[in-house]
């Protein structure tokens, strides 16, 4: 019983950080996208290229927010 109780928890927390993960990494795409649609518009060549990396790139994003949510869950968890 004690163990169902533990459980519980510890899936909310890794529930909680991955959404936050998938934020981060639109977040980090959007930021991304928005960058690059500027600099067309301020470039001459007028023309928007996307590659494999301007999609990689923003996995940053969803490790760095990721593990914050998880690290502020595990704390207030910690707390109680």
């Amino acid at each position: 019983m004690a163990s169902e109780t533990v459980k519980v928890p510890v899936i909310l927390n890794i529930k909680k950080s991955l959404l936050a993960g998938i934020g981060g990494y639109f977040l980090f795409l959007f930021i991304l996208m928005a960058t690059k649609s500027i600099s067309v518009f301020v470039q001459t060549s007028g023309e928007m290229q996307f590659e494999l990396t301007d999609f990689i790139l923003p996995v940053i994003g969803f490790i760095l927010l990721s593990l914050i949510k998880f690290l502020e869950n595990f704390r207030d968890n910690e707390a109680i």
